[in-house]
């Protein structure tokens, strides 16, 4: 919604200045090919009453466009707060019910019950230069798919799955990002990430980016991950309770992608330098039992 929105101001702001060209060339044509062949002072009179028509008229339409992209940019505001609230309310009630469900299960991996592999499936994006090219090379991202891979399978018996690397070009606007505090909520660039689409290609490519949630409640969005440029505050990487993105930057470390996708299990940073919740000095990336049982029965990890 942000990214049309931003159009049709485009749009009006281009048809609003066209009009003002237009209303010049009327009144250079009427002087041009009527008044001027006048005898004075008809030909005075005459350039007088044409500038004064005209200049109503093209204020009466300067005005007209200007109303209606004021209320354009009210509805698209509003539109996206409705949109934003219904998501987050959406995302917040999926997060409740789905550790009610799963509640037993957390129990029972506490005591050792967890022999069974869960999936945790990712989508990741990469946003792109003016020039259309990725802000962080596709060696690099893939590097730390397959170091999260790696360390959710050894650490917590979890298949990282994640689709092909999406390149999603004409977002330089968005290459830096505001930073993981309350207003950022509500931040432009935050809404316009968030809308943001893994599969294009028609319903049955869409059903692929769905999961179900451990405790089978609904089929949601999987996991996006989109890697961007700077993320304000320095931050290598940030994950903002009830979104279904995880933003990482081009800074990132080998293993900020799972640690955001551990921020994304419901897992809050820890003071053991050796964990993978640990920032930003971390000297390894082992997680604890706990810490393993909290993210198996996370909304973002299924059993499918």
């Amino acid at each position: 919604m942000p990214q049309i929105c931003k159009t049709i101001q485009e749009k009006i702001e281009e048809t609003r200045q066209e009009a003002r060209q237009e209303c010049k060339n009327v009144s250079r044509t009427i002087t041009e090919t009527i008044c001027s062949w006048m005898p004075w002072p008809l030909d005075d009179l005459c350039n007088a009453i044409s500038r004064v028509i005209t200049e109503v008229i093209c204020t009466t339409i300067w005005v007209l466009i200007t109303v209606i992209s004021w209320i354009t940019k009210v509805v698209c505001e509003v539109i996206s707060i409705i949109d934003w609230i219904i998501s987050h309310t959406i995302g917040f009630l999926e997060w409740l019910v789905n550790r009610i469900l799963t509640f037993p299960e957390w129990l029972g991996c506490l005591i050792g019950i967890k022999g069974y592999n869960k999936n945790f499936r990712i989508c990741p994006m990469v946003l792109t230069t003016n020039e259309g090219k990725p802000i962080v090379p596709i060696a690099t991202i893939q590097r730390q798919i397959d170091t999260a891979i790696k360390i959710y399978k050894e650490e917590c018996n979890i298949n990282v799955l994640a689709s092909p690397i999406v390149i999603k070009p004409e977002t330089s606007h968005l290459l830096q990002v505001s930073a993981c505090d309350a207003g950022a909520y509500f931040h432009g660039d935050r809404m316009e990430l968030n809308q943001l689409a893994c599969c294009n290609g028609g319903f049955l490519d869409s059903i692929k980016c769905l999961r179900f949630p451990s405790g089978l409640v609904w089929p949601m969005k999987t996991l996006r991950a989109i890697w961007v440029d700077t993320i304000d505050g320095g931050k290598r990487g940030c994950f903002m309770p009830m979104e279904s993105y995880i933003l990482i930057a081009s800074s990132g470390a080998v293993d900020t992608l799972a640690h955001e996708m551990g921020h994304a299990g419901d897992l809050a940073h820890t003071d053991d330098t050796g964990n993978l919740m640990n920032t930003p000095s971390r000297t390894d990336s082992n997680l604890s039992s706990l810490q393993c049982c909290t993210v198996r029965t996370s909304k973002f990890v299924s059993i499918f």
